[in-house]
C-alpha cells in the first residue's frame, strides 16, 4: 500500500449526504431490531439459550439467557466507535496516495466504507440475535448459514467495491 503520513494530509470538513444519513439511520434501526425481540420474548426465553453455532448452523454451546445482550451491546459499541472514527478520515490508511486533488474524494470513500460496514455488521448481529431467539424457543433448528454467508459476502463485496472505487479515484 502506498500512502503518506496522516499529518501531511489536508483536513477537509465533510458534510453528511442525505444518502449516508439514511444509511446511518438504518444502522441505528438494526440495533433497535436486535433489542426489541429480546425485550419482547425475555419472559418466555429459557434460562439457557444457544450462544454459539457451528459451521452447519447447529447450536454447539449454551449460556445464560442474559448473554443474548452481548451482540446488541457489541453492535452499539461498533456503531458509536465507527461513527466517531469516521469524523477523522484524514487519519485513515488508504490504498492510494492522498493528494490535495484527490483528498476529498478519498475521504468520502473512506468514510462511506465505514458507514456501510457499520450498518452491515449491525444488521448481521440483529439477524443472529433473531436466530438465537428462534432456536431457543424451538421455532428453528439451526442458524441460517446461507443468510450469514450472504451477509458476509455483502461485507466482503463492500470492501472490494471500496478498493476499486478508491483506486479509480486516485
Amino acid at each position: 500500500m502506498t500512502g503518506n503520513a496522516p499529518n501531511q494530509r489536508p483536513i477537509i470538513s465533510l458534510g453528511l449526504s442525505p444518502a449516508l444519513l439514511a444509511v446511518e439511520l438504518a444502522g441505528a434501526i438494526a440495533i433497535l431490531v436486535s433489542i426489541l425481540p429480546i425485550v419482547q420474548f425475555w419472559g418466555v426465553l429459557p434460562d439457557r439459550i444457544p450462544i454459539h453455532f457451528g459451521l452447519g448452523g447447529q447450536p454447539d454451546a449454551l449460556g445464560d439467557k442474559v448473554m443474548i445482550w452481548i451482540l446488541p451491546a457489541v453492535a452499539a459499541i461498533i456503531f458509536v466507535v465507527l461513527t466517531a472514527v469516521s469524523r477523522y478520515p484524514h487519519t485513515f490508511k488508504y490504498p492510494v496516495r492522498i493528494t490535495q486533488e484527490n483528498a476529498r474524494r478519498q475521504y468520502l470513500l473512506g468514510r462511506g466504507l465505514l458507514v456501510w460496514l457499520k450498518v452491515e455488521i449491525c444488521w448481521l448481529f440483529a439477524f443472529i440475535v433473531r436466530q438465537q431467539i428462534l432456536v431457543a424457543l424451538g421455532n428453528a433448528q439451526r442458524l441460517s448459514v446461507e443468510l450469514v454467508l450472504g451477509i458476509t459476502f455483502l461485507i466482503l463485496a463492500t470492501v472490494g467495491l471500496y478498493f476499486v472505487r478508491a483506486y479509480l479515484a486516485r
